[in-house]
């Protein structure tokens, strides 16, 4: 199984999720911590910054969100196995 895949016109980082939920209509994709370095213009020092992104997304009926998270749960699931 391939790391990045797209469902329903979204691309999805497999290595980077930590969580995927499922409430009602809402599905949220969380992401592993990632670190970022940035270079602060007014001191000129080196910051680290820790980013956690989450994805959310709503839709039109509880059916098809569930479908969906079937879906990239199963991928998921799959991508760990062949991956761990």
């Amino acid at each position: 199984m391939e790391r990045i895949a797209t469902f329903g016109g979204i691309s999805i980082d497999f290595e980077r999720v930590k969580n995927i939920i499922l409430d009602c209509e809402f599905l949220t994709i969380e992401y592993n911590i990632r670190t970022e370095y940035v270079k602060n213009p007014f001191t000129d020092e080196v910051e680290k910054n820790k980013i956690s992104d989450t994805f959310f997304k709503e839709f039109s009926s509880s059916d098809s969100a569930r479908n969906f998270n079937d879906a990239i749960t199963n991928y998921w699931n799959g991508y760990l196995q062949d991956n761990l």
